[in-house]
């Protein structure tokens, strides 16, 4: 699949849907387990007042993470989260109240890519990333932490993983979306009905629509193509990735005493989320590291005078794999010594 960017704006529209995580869940909650422990294992490295720098934060959850670990062991870290879209986690995040005290402990900016961070050399004692330094310029990006890093401060990275329960869904949540708009066309055959629909005015004429040939025809053409995208369901793990969105979001164009306009308008409304999913989707499969890439980028860290220290796939609940995590860190100058 050819590499494409989101464009800025398009991030920034996929950040406004208010998830801390990567990938809504359920109660909205920051990340646990494996992947939590990972992220406290490298907080524990840190001495107190040490500044972390998160790249491609999105909304936040690693950053807030850092926060949080901060405060529930005294440290005074000063933490600093970064994206090249225009981020606003203390107005978008569903439940900003609820992190209000991580909130306030982190410096947000958006319009600072990975590989242009802004900030001063040697000024951050960590670098982290997750599900975000891959889709930059890893070699821009491993030089630019090689830059703001003081010497002996780390890196840690989550990317994505070719065989991951993320990746995975991506697939699937595409193939779903894909076989919903493109091979069924739900919301074009909806859009076809609601405008048959819309010629009758009174009630009468709401009433006479069932002997109305065409329409009917054009309704009988959208539950058959309902019928089988219905059918279809039981090969995805997880229907609801695509098709229950779809189908619920046709049952709201449906919704009794709804005029034209606003069925239409749901419509454009579903259409609109379902190419952003999928534009999202695609980025995210187009970012994710074949095992040649992932081997590239660690070269890259490498390149920029970085030293990995170790790799390995993130397992989560001890049987999803979430993705690969990287640690390194910059030498110190008698490390450089004692290479030459």
């Amino acid at each position: 699949m050819p590499r494409r960017l989101l464009t800025d704006d398009e991030w920034e529209q996929f950040w406004r849907h208010g998830s801390v995580t990567t990938f809504e869940r359920s109660g909205n909650p920051n990340y646990d387990g494996e992947i939590r422990e990972f992220w406290e294992r490298q907080f524990a490295t840190l001495r107190e007042g040490a500044r972390i720098v998160d790249l491609a934060t999105g909304n936040g959850a690693v950053a807030l993470l850092a926060a949080e670990y901060s405060a529930a062991h005294d440290r005074q870290f000063r933490v600093d989260a970064l994206d090249r879209a225009g981020i606003r986690p203390e107005k978008d995040l569903k439940e900003a109240e609820a992190a209000r005290e991580w909130l306030k402990s982190v410096r947000f900016r958006g319009g600072a890519p990975n590989e242009c961070t802004g900030l001063e050399r040697e000024c951050a004692d960590l670098v982290t990333s997750q599900y975000g330094f891959e889709y930059g310029d890893p070699s821009a990006s491993a030089r630019e932490a090689m830059r703001i890093l003081k010497p002996g401060g780390r890196i840690a990275l989550i990317t994505h993983h070719a065989n991951s329960v993320v990746v995975r869904e991506a697939r699937e949540g595409l193939e779903q979306h894909r076989l919903c708009l493109g091979r069924e066309q739900l919301l074009t055959r909806a859009r076809r009905v609601v405008d048959a629909m819309a010629s009758a005015e009174s009630d009468f004429e709401k009433r006479m629509l069932k002997h109305d040939a065409r329409t009917e025809n054009l309704r009988r053409k959208l539950n058959a193509a309902v019928a089988r995208v219905q059918q279809q369901a039981g090969q995805f793990s997880d229907p609801g990735n695509g098709i229950g969105f779809v189908l619920n979001g046709l049952q709201a164009v449906f919704a009794p005493r709804l005029q034209a306009t606003e069925r239409r308008a749901t419509i454009r409304r579903l259409r609109e989320a379902s190419d952003a999913y999928c534009r999202r989707m695609e980025d995210l499969l187009a970012a994710t590291p074949d095992a040649g890439e992932f081997d590239r980028l660690l070269e890259h860290l490498r390149s920029a005078g970085l030293i990995v220290d170790g790799w390995f796939p993130l397992v989560y609940r001890g049987e999803a794999l979430m993705g690969w995590a990287v640690a390194g860190r910059k030498p110190r100058a008698e490390d450089a010594a004692a290479m030459e």
